[in-house]
């Protein structure tokens, strides 16, 4: 079995990370960048104002990410209230460094069809380590990210303080504010056409359309993702299938809520034996990461006769689990090849923005340490 490169880890969450920022910038002697989307999530600042409230003279520098969905998108509609958020963001960073990033998250193909592109131009934001250099710490805060945009962006990060940082690697932190109750009330619309792979995450699946080894498939189940699920199984093509579910959760009966809503496509059409089922907790990406690492490399262990194994990770549910996700496929680039099959929506639909601001005092915060300090030999 391979070396887990996050076992052990550093998971701060809830009431701790308070202490934790005020704790870790003191003395106010780092430099700060701090990462964010702009957009109309009641918790876009969530993080940002813990940070601040806690450590208010820290020296830092925002980069705030504005994507473009383009005009006929139905997130559009929400302008005001990304507006809103945004106007918060200057007040927050009054005294701060502010610093926009656009990027697009399509391009128009030929007759007018739409390419996304929103994963690789947030890797491009990162291109050169003199960009970081001077920082001794990283924050990228993904409660207002898409999927497609963080994984890439973070991917980008780690490679490149990975290759460039050496014995001297910044302290590089993922958060997110969780409330589970405001994502159920932020509802998908649509599915994009054309499915694919991340960028900086394709574990060569991608260029091989005529596969020789067999591809294991773990889907992170999440409510309302019949769909996806569908679509992204017709696109892989797997030969075996782990589906994963969340347990521990804060709704102890949700594993068995989602078996409920799958069961005819899983068991019935898709013939997955129930000893394929796996869980992982639902509040730890590193748990989550631990898991999925050891259960990939021991198909590719069994199946090293037939030259191993390519993985497929396809995540349907909350931001946390997503990050045991992208680590697992991180930690295994170059030993074994694992793909992010990404489905992603084409925009979404709000219930009731009073109601979210009001449910925001029960979100959740969770700070993810992934290099520097703790990992130091020393």
């Amino acid at each position: 079995m391979m070396k887990l490169r996050w076992d052990p880890s550093m998971l701060i969450q809830g009431q701790h990370t308070s202490d934790f920022w005020k704790n870790h910038f003191t003395p106010s002697d780092k430099k700060v960048l701090f990462i964010l989307g702009k957009g109309f999530d009641v918790r876009m600042n969530t993080s940002l104002k813990n940070l601040l409230e806690n450590s208010p003279s820290v020296d830092l520098t925002c980069w705030m990410i504005d994507f473009d969905e383009g005009p006929d998108s139905s997130s559009s509609k929400y302008k005001k209230h990304v507006d809103e958020n945004y106007k918060e963001l200057k007040t927050l960073l009054s005294s701060k460094t502010l610093i926009e990033k656009k990027i697009a998250l399509w391009s128009l193909k030929k007759r007018g069809k739409r390419q996304r592109i929103g994963d690789r131009q947030a890797a491009g934001l990162l291109s050169d380590f003199s960009q970081i250099a001077n920082f001794t710490d990283i924050i990228v805060d993904i409660s207002s990210l898409p999927r497609g945009v963080y994984f890439s962006l973070v991917g980008k990060f780690l490679s490149f303080i990975d290759r460039y940082a050496e014995d001297n690697a910044p302290n590089f932190f993922i958060t997110v504010s969780e409330n589970a109750e405001i994502d159920i009330r932020i509802k998908e619309k649509g599915i994009d056409e054309d499915i694919g792979y991340l960028y900086g995450f394709g574990g060569g699946m991608e260029l091989a359309s005529d596969r020789e080894e067999p591809v294991v498939w773990c889907p992170i189940l999440g409510e309302d993702k019949l769909e996806h699920l569908e679509k992204a199984h017709v696109q892989i093509r797997p030969h075996e299938i782990c589906p994963v579910l969340p347990f521990p959760s804060k709704d102890p009966r949700r594993s068995d809520q989602l078996i409920q809503t799958y069961y005819q496509l899983l068991f019935e059409r898709l013939n997955i034996e129930p000893q394929n089922l796996m869980y992982v907790p639902e509040r730890n990406p590193f748990e989550a990461y631990i898991r999925l690492t050891k259960a990939i490399c021991n198909y590719h262990n069994s199946l090293e006769i037939l030259g191993g194994c390519k993985a497929v990770i396809s995540t349907f549910s909350s931001k946390l689990l997503s990050i045991g996700t992208l680590l697992c496929a991180y930690d295994l680039l170059g030993k074994v090849g694992v793909g992010v099959l990404n489905v992603d929506s084409q925009g979404y639909e709000i219930d009731d923005y009073e109601e979210m601001k009001k449910l925001m005092e029960r979100s959740e915060l969770f700070v993810i340490w992934l290099t520097g300090e703790p990992y130091t030999e020393n």
